[in-house]
């Protein structure tokens, strides 16, 4: 089976400064090939999908997709071995100790080096799914599906929350709690039929595959504020909720009909809003 990165010259080409194996001694590739693997299998199972690899390996080749996807499973790697690995800091960048008579990074330089590396990878990730729409038969992975769970597929819900660094990892945790809010705001105010529609036209970027463009991408815009309100303050804007089912509601002809055809329209039927005591927006 192919993999990302296949031989000791593959892999150099991700890491600067890497010192030549003396003869009898293991190449590094040898030292962290089980490691290797095991970064692009998480790689493959987090954002790409096995069918979207192998095409990447074996067809789409000068595809920039794959020169990221080796990034990110090489700065994992080396994320992972650095604590096991002898190494040396430059200006440049690091490299491996192949004798003994180079001193090994410092605990600082090697905290420095890990946080690097992190940095690195997470960019190599947010660039990954920035591509990855467009990748061989991606959109019907079930990686797609994760990532088309909510309104926010990409990292740039994590910078505009302030975060700077363990950008992969906030971006977890935050689409953990996406998932909650989004699935009470589809349940009693804007529909699971609505909501699939904006995630799938905003993960793609595929406004015109709407019934209006503008107006579905306005709402859009309004939805993700709101969600982005509820991440910041931990409470649901009312007011901006309503202001946005009405302009729902009362659209003209067939916009937003997957709302209008929807369970949850008939909460709104005749009389609007119905004041539930189970509902986060309930009044007295």
């Amino acid at each position: 089976m192919s993999n990302l990165i296949n031989d000791n010259d593959t892999l150099k080409k991700y890491i600067p400064n890497t010192l030549k194996a003396v003869a009898g001694e293991q190449s590094l590739f040898d030292k962290i090939h089980p490691q290797l693997q095991k970064s692009e299998l998480y790689l493959t199972k987090r954002f790409l999908s096995e069918e979207t690899k192998t095409n990447l390996i074996t067809v789409a080749t000068d595809d920039p997709l794959l020169h990221y996807c080796r990034m990110a499973t090489v700065a994992d790697t080396m994320l992972s071995t650095v604590p096991q690995l002898d190494l040396i800091l430059t200006p440049n960048g690091f490299g491996i100790v192949s004798n003994q008579n180079v001193v090994p990074a410092s605990k600082e330089r090697i905290e420095r080096l890990t946080r690097s590396l992190e940095k690195l990878r997470d960019d190599a990730f947010a660039i990954i799914l920035l591509m990855l729409p467009n990748a061989h038969k991606w959109t019907e992975s079930e990686q797609y599906a994760s990532f088309a769970a909510t309104m926010f597929p990409n990292f740039e819900i994590v910078n505009q929350l302030g975060y700077t660094e363990h950008i992969w990892q906030h971006y977890l945790e935050i689409q953990a709690r996406l998932k909650a809010i989004e699935h009470h705001l589809e349940s009693y105010y804007f529909s699971h039929e609505l909501m699939t529609t904006l995630r799938t036209a905003n993960i793609l970027n595929r406004w015109e595959s709407t019934h209006a463009p503008v107006q579905y991408k306005r709402i859009y815009q309004r939805i993700a504020a709101i969600e982005f309100s509820v991440l910041r303050i931990d409470e649901y804007p009312m007011p901006s909720i309503m202001d946005t089912v009405n302009i729902i509601r009362t659209a003209k002809g067939s916009i937003f009909n997957e709302w209008k055809a929807s369970e949850t329209a008939k909460l709104f039927e005749n009389h609007g809003y119905k004041n539930k005591k189970q509902s986060s927006g309930y009044f007295f």
